[in-house]
């Protein structure tokens, strides 16, 4: 039943938005049907959902997580004898929350934002639990800093932190940011993650020179954190992981000469395009990274959710469709691209069948 009320919703949200209408109530059932399928996810086998339901089910995530909002949270609500459904259900809208307020602060069109979200980031959600709740209060975080608010983005990101910690690697990222001109640094941080993918291929694409640069500066706590993501090397199937690296810049560069072309585009949609952008520049840095951990591709994922909403902030003020436009048929191709990798490559999180089927809604 749900996994019928997801495609009809999807096919039908596409034909809206390839007609540019915007059907508000629609964007609702479908926003409701995506809420189903969070909540009544019962999925079991190997999958993180399965340890993150074992943990919440012995009450002591703390013993397993280092991250102190998602530690209480989780504790309070299994102390309490909650169900882990109703947890999910908390968490998708809390998210949701998240989400609504960046998309209505931009007057994004909703029935875009959905598809966009429902194309592979919203299965992806369904498995990382702290990222997700982490992701969300960051992309409020972002919209903030789009809008010049710095120290709003820096103690935003800290709050993301308490949810995951690793989500602190966006954190740098207001320095690079500039509000009207790329910043040069941005271009420095392309040069130097460059040169460390060469090294990285010349040393065979292994991590033990990361661990005696650390022993220099004294991190014993870095070098053993080094030491977790690097453990396995991906050898050159980096490659296919980087993909995702390459639609963010095809997406984001033209939607910024599209965004340069509409004249009634407001500042604030103006200003989170340009941060997508620059973003998807910054995101270079985990390139290396993801030479040894493809853990580190939820970074350019989460650029990847940038550009879907810088998307979705833009075309209710275009005058011709994305498919009219040689550079929105780039954003176009970009989009499909980085969904098909994604399908292709996680392998270990939820096909649309294991998704969909395994649900209390069926």
């Amino acid at each position: 039943m749900i996994s019928a009320l997801f495609y009809i919703s999807f096919l039908t949200n596409l034909l809206v938005v390839v007609n540019r209408m915007r059907i508000n109530f629609l964007a609702f059932l479908s926003w409701l049907i995506l809420f189903l399928i969070y909540a009544g996810n019962i999925r079991e086998g190997f999958s993180d959902l399965t340890h993150y339901r074992a943990r919440y089910a012995v009450g002591k995530s703390s013993l397993y997580f280092s991250d102190h909002a998602y530690n209480f949270f989780a504790d309070w609500f299994s102390h309490h004898s909650i169900s882990f459904q109703v947890f999910l259900a908390c968490i998708f809208l809390f998210s949701s929350a998240c989400f609504y307020f960046v998309a209505k602060k931009l007057n994004c069109n909703y029935n875009l934002l959905i598809l966009l979200l429902s194309l592979f980031y919203f299965f992806y959600t369904l498995e990382v639990l702290r990222f997700f709740l982490a992701a969300s209060v960051a992309l409020i975080a972002h919209y903030y800093l789009s809008q010049n608010h710095r120290f709003i983005f820096i103690g935003l990101m800290f709050i993301a932190f308490l949810f995951h910690g690793s989500i602190i690697y966006f954190l740098p990222f207001v320095i690079f940011y500039r509000q009207k001109n790329t910043s040069k640094m941005l271009w420095a941080l392309v040069f130097i993650s460059t040169v460390l993918i060469i090294i990285n291929l010349l040393v065979g694409n292994n991590s033990s020179y990361l661990t005696k640069i650390f022993e220099l500066l004294g991190s014993e706590a870095t070098k053993s954190r080094v030491m977790y993501y690097t453990a396995k090397s991906t050898r050159l199937g980096f490659i296919l992981y980087d993909s995702y690296y390459v639609f963010n810049l095809l997406i984001s560069i033209n939607l910024r000469k599209i965004a340069k072309t509409v004249s009634n585009v407001p500042q604030e949609v103006t200003n989170f395009i340009n941060l997508a952008y620059q973003h998807s520049i910054f995101s270079t840095i985990f390139l290396p990274l993801i030479m040894f951990s493809t853990a580190f591709t939820r970074y350019l994922i989460f650029t990847v959710v940038l550009n879907f909403i810088a998307i979705a902030a833009l075309q209710p003020f275009m005058q011709r469709s994305f498919i009219k436009l040689k550079n929105g048929l780039y954003i176009i191709f970009g989009v499909v691209g980085a969904t098909c990798f994604w399908w292709y490559l996680r392998e270990n999180v939820l096909y649309f069948y294991e998704a969909l089927l395994p649900n209390l809604f069926n």
